[in-house]
């Protein structure tokens, strides 16, 4: 069996399994999957269009558009997948994910000018009448989210990192129950990876997480957990090997930044 026909295989069967825990109980909203805006420099409308309909047809509901602050591809991008979202047709939702480690903190005045362009969107998610948006990283900034909700009409979602072990040890529920407890009752996103290693000297980035059985051990914690929403990680970071969408045939360059075959 290549690679290619295991990657396949595996994808389809976790996609049954949240399709499994959906019917366990309604409490599982949403599946997304994790999805690197600054991976897509030279993606066209049409690009967006086919990325959309692969993860609709694999019954993702939508991408969470992890955004670093100040990255060239951002603008044009955004725009892109909306006008692919809209040309669809399809119930495919889209939702921010600011990154406040890497490039900074974001400035809260470009974070509040990107939700009220983008969350009157019909593609854009909402949770029940307000769009959520996430972050990844940021405690420093937290305070600023008093300003942006005041300003914006969105609702906030937590989701536990790491999504995966660390090291040769086995994945539990212990951070997600963590996270849950500390939510006192809000929508929590949990995060479902297949495996995670990465060597990107660039980036200072060099490691090998256990995975063997990550895909299984994560479908029968989500299957006990049930969720609000799901957050599969990802659709296409390559950088960390975490790549769902096996369909595209080259791995962008990052900029200035080289990517490494691990």
């Amino acid at each position: 069996m290549g690679p290619g026909v295991l990657t396949t295989w595996l994808i389809t069967w976790l996609i049954t399994c949240l399709l499994a825990a959906r019917n366990v109980r309604a409490n599982v909203q949403v599946v997304f999957a994790h999805f690197m805006v600054g991976n897509t420099a030279s993606y066209s409308v049409a690009d967006w269009q086919d990325d959309i309909s692969k993860a609709a047809a694999a019954h993702i509901d939508g991408f969470v558009l992890k955004m670093a602050r100040g990255e060239a591809t951002n603008g044009a991008s955004l725009a892109n997948a909306f006008t692919a979202a809209k040309n669809l047709r399809s119930t495919f939702n889209l939702l921010f994910s600011f990154v406040y480690a890497g490039n900074g903190l974001w400035d809260k005045a470009d974070v509040i000018a990107l939700i009220n362009t983008y969350a009157p969107n019909a593609a854009y998610y909402r949770g029940g009448s307000q769009p959520l948006v996430s972050t990844f990283e940021g405690p420093a900034a937290s305070v600023d989210w008093v300003d942006i909700k005041a300003a914006t009409p969105a609702a906030s979602s937590c989701r536990a990192v790491p999504p995966s072990p660390e090291g040769p040890n086995s994945m539990s529920t212990f951070t997600d129950n963590s996270y849950r407890d500390a939510l006192g009752g809000a929508p929590y996103m949990m995060p479902v990876a297949p495996w995670f290693y990465t060597n990107m000297p660039g980036f200072r980035k060099n490691w090998l997480w256990r995975g063997d059985d990550l895909w299984f051990d994560r479908c029968v914690h989500l299957m006990t957990l049930q969720p609000a929403y799901v957050q599969i990680i990802s659709w296409n970071d390559y950088g960390c090997s975490g790549g769902a969408n096996i369909g595209r045939s080259e791995v962008p360059k990052s900029h200035s930044k080289q990517w490494h075959r691990h």
